[in-house]
């Protein structure tokens, strides 16, 4: 078993959030992104109300947190310029 694949931080072009799922989606059904096998989303309304959501076949509550641990060091190391 394989770990996880590290990609881009991507931020450029992504600040509609609706066109963001969009393409994420319209990129997991052209193959272009792999699969989901386990997926996390926060979102932060206008009102600062947050929404979180698991999913995907290993979307376990333990599965999910790593998930968002490995997706926090990714942002910290993008924001710090380090590669």
């Amino acid at each position: 078993m394989s770990g996880p694949k590290v990609v881009e931080l991507r931020q450029e072009g992504w600040r509609d959030g609706i066109t963001a799922l969009k393409q994420i989606i319209a990129d997991l059904e052209s193959g272009e992104l792999e699969p989901i096998q386990s997926g996390v989303l926060v979102l932060m309304g206008k009102d600062g109300g947050i929404e979180t959501f698991a999913f995907g076949p290993r979307g376990d509550d333990v599965t999910s947190l790593g998930l968002l641990r490995i997706g926090e060091r990714i942002i910290v190391d993008s924001a710090l310029g380090d590669e």
